[in-house]
């Protein structure tokens, strides 16, 4: 989720865990910004965006600062520049237990969002996932803000505990709308079907829905809540969903041995480890230059421009080079960098079942 509730959640936990009423009120601020920190701590992957985008998605993020195996270390090194103060070298103990709070808080909600967490590296590169919540929830945000606010007004944990416990049956009944939601759509299908349902912004009633065929996938936006059109009009309810057709080599015949080409590019090695339901973007030719973007449906909203597409570009005969679309933008990209090491890795056909994206000690565990 976003860094300030990542910070409210560290916060509140502590009130909830920490806070007793024989404790000095002066230390209480402190307490509260060494886990705010600490659960800050986990997103200083992001700075690795800067360095290599596409690197930062397939190896970096939510790797080594939100792995269990490394929390004790992390804790450890957030705790050094606490001591400093008289107050953290009297209660060294405490000041490390906050900061493997804050650390904790931030992995366990960043669990529930489909992006993933390998959460034992390095000894598995195997990614994690619940994928019950949207990464910006602002219920999540509103309910945490409200229980750091009245909590600090009021002494004793019974208010922070209160906010978890709403926190946590809001959390739970994500799982059951989910629940709810895929069998309501897969009565309405095949029996066949391979449905995904993953979690939309603004409300725990909006579902993306992936049904996976033989060709790509199916994509639909539900909403529990109407009979037909939501409130944001893409949303419909089951019975009159509108469905759309996605691909990796889209619909146009004649460019699908070219489509293909580019997704087996080596170069492309880590866009493919990345995706897990990677579809054709678009088609650009110009001039003497075509390109070939793609994107993942994990992160495709109706309403705006995707937020990860990559693709290769080449001119006339000359080798296929690794671009991003930058966010926001149509046709704003930027040149990445790749790895020389990879460049005799073709990846099998995407009709294949076969894949080379598998590390050593390498599985996805999606409960979506």
């Amino acid at each position: 989720m976003d860094t300030v509730t990542h910070v409210l959640f560290g916060t509140v936990c502590t009130l909830a865990i920490f806070r007793n009423r024989s404790a000095p009120a002066r230390e209480l601020p402190m307490r509260l910004a060494v886990a705010g920190t600490a659960a800050a701590f986990p997103d200083i992957d992001y700075l690795g965006f800067w360095i290599d985008p596409l690197l930062f998605l397939a190896d970096w993020h939510r790797t080594a600062t939100h792995s269990l195996l490394l929390m004790p270390l992390w804790a450890g090194v957030l705790a050094l520049p606490w001591m400093f103060s008289p107050w953290a070298r009297r209660e060294w103990l405490s000041v490390y237990a906050l900061c493997a709070l804050g650390i904790s808080s931030q992995i366990l909600l960043d669990l529930l969002t489909v992006f993933g967490i390998r959460l034992f590296y390095p000894l598995s590169f195997s990614l994690y996932t619940i994928g019950t919540s949207f990464v910006i929830d602002w219920i999540v945000t509103v309910l945490l803000a409200a229980t750091l606010i009245y909590g600090l007004r009021h002494p004793g944990r019974r208010v922070a505990l209160s906010g978890l416990l709403l926190l946590s049956l809001y959390l739970g009944s994500q799982w059951g709308l989910r629940s709810h939601a895929h069998t309501i759509v897969a009565e309405r299908l095949p029996e066949a079907a391979n449905l995904q349902l993953l979690p939309q912004p603004f409300s725990p009633f909006y579902w993306q829905v992936i049904n996976r065929t033989d060709n790509g996938y199916e994509v639909a936006y539900l909403s529990l809540l109407a009979d037909r059109e939501a409130f944001v009009s893409h949303y419909r309810g089951a019975d009159s969903l509108a469905w759309r057709k996605e691909s990796l080599l889209g619909n146009d015949r004649d460019n699908a041995a070219l489509i293909e080409e580019a997704w087996r590019q080596p170069r492309f090695l880590k866009f493919r480890e990345f995706a897990r339901f990677p579809v054709l973007y678009r088609l650009d030719r110009e001039r003497d230059e075509t390109c070939v973007w793609f994107t993942d449906l994990r992160y495709t909203l109706p309403y705006m421009t995707p937020a990860f597409r990559y693709g290769m570009c080449r001119q006339q005969e000359r080798g296929w080079l690794l671009y991003r679309l930058k966010r926001f933008t149509h046709n704003d990209r930027q040149r990445l960098s790749s790895d020389k090491s990879l460049s005799n890795r073709i990846a099998p056909s995407p009709l294949s079942e076969k894949s080379e994206t598998q590390r050593p000690h390498s599985q996805s565990y999606y409960l979506y």
